[in-house]
């Protein structure tokens, strides 16, 4: 393995403290940098955690001992801020979306490639017993054939929090959207993973109760690539956070996870630990039932840097990762032009 490797954060908000919280006692890392404009910010995330401040990006980068960088800032800089990254030779963590154009996806990947270096996202809410457990038990057939897949996010955001911080969620340009790409990609994600992938998107939009650019509430038809339909719903104009929800449908059983947490099964193989990898097992380390929001995080980044010392493939991989956004960017484009989407290969 490498020597331990220096980290950097850029973003000094609530998920960029989140994930400097979460590197602590993970072998191999340390917190050494921070990148924040606003002064106070960056100078009290840095202290705390005993690293060093800059006020800019590329003063981060320009530091020797930064071998990796995290960004924890607004969703719509992270191509250039990763591709930066890339070219000075920094491995690269990045909060979801990791990109809000198929453009900037491609950019941020091909960056990576090019230059040599790791490029992953978090996606904790893949990190739980149940989503994995079940997620090896239908790639067994534990559903039979697949019939319905479907995921639906119902939450509230208050006029508040779109306005805190500068105001930057809810835009096009930043956020690339609103309650799908922002609150639902982890459910899209959980859901387009386990059932294999989607082919094609019939959906609606509409901006209901917030004055946002973007959507409050959606509403998608999809097929998967087996030919399995669903409905992706996501909204942050409900009355409260109610526990988000992947249901699937099989010709020889059900299954329904809510908050990540399996409340319905009937299919054919039982769901024991058995079924997990050696790769799962790590990833699952530690976990505890109700575990604090920042602990999936952390497990996460605690084998993204084991596997970048080693030499090896970081989970979730930016290739992996850019499914949720291309399913996403397929739902805006079919509510714009009214039509049926076509996306890529599974």
């Amino acid at each position: 393995m490498t020597d331990q490797l220096g980290i950097g954060i850029a973003g000094a908000g609530v998920i960029g403290k989140l994930h400097a919280d979460s590197l602590a006692g993970i072998d191999g890392a340390r917190l050494v940098a921070v990148a924040e404009p606003r002064e106070e910010a960056g100078k009290t995330l840095a202290g705390e955690h005993d690293a060093s401040w800059y006020a800019s990006f590329d003063e981060l980068l320009a530091q020797p001992d930064v071998d990796l960088v995290i960004l924890a800032t607004p969703s719509g800089m992270h191509p250039d801020q990763a591709v930066q990254a890339a070219n000075a030779g920094k491995h690269i963590i990045t909060e979801k979306p990791m990109a809000i154009t198929t453009e900037g996806a491609t950019r941020m990947i091909d960056a990576a490639t090019s230059n040599g270096v790791s490029l992953a996202v978090i996606f904790q809410n893949r990190l739980q017993p149940d989503v994995i457990k079940l997620k090896r038990a239908v790639e067994r057939g534990a559903l039979g054939t697949l019939v319905l897949g479907n995921a639906f996010v119902h939450w509230h955001r208050t006029d508040a929090y779109y306005a805190a911080n500068g105001g930057w969620r809810g835009t096009w340009a930043l956020d690339g959207g609103g309650a799908l790409i922002n609150q639902s990609i982890h459910t899209i994600d959980l859901l387009q993973w386990i059932m294999g992938g989607i082919a094609s998107i019939q959906a609606q939009i509409a901006t209901l109760t917030h004055a946002i650019e973007a959507e409050d509430t959606a509403s998608a038809s999809v097929r998967f690539h087996n030919n399995a339909l669903g409905v992706i719903q996501g909204t942050t104009s409900a009355l409260e956070d109610y526990p988000v929800r992947v249901e699937l449908i099989g010709q020889q059983g059900r299954a329904v996870l809510a908050g990540g947490i399996l409340t319905d099964y009937t299919g054919t193989i039982e769901l024991t630990d058995d079924l997990l990898t050696e790769d799962d097992q790590r990833l699952l380390e530690g976990w505890q039932p109700g575990e604090h929001f920042g602990a999936g995080h952390h497990r996460q980044l605690r084998e993204i840097i084991r596997t970048i010392r080693a030499g090896g493939v970081a989970p979730v991989p930016g290739a992996e990762a850019r499914k949720a956004v291309d399913i996403i960017l397929g739902i805006y484009e079919s509510a714009r032009t009214g039509t049926r989407v076509t996306l890529g290969d599974a």
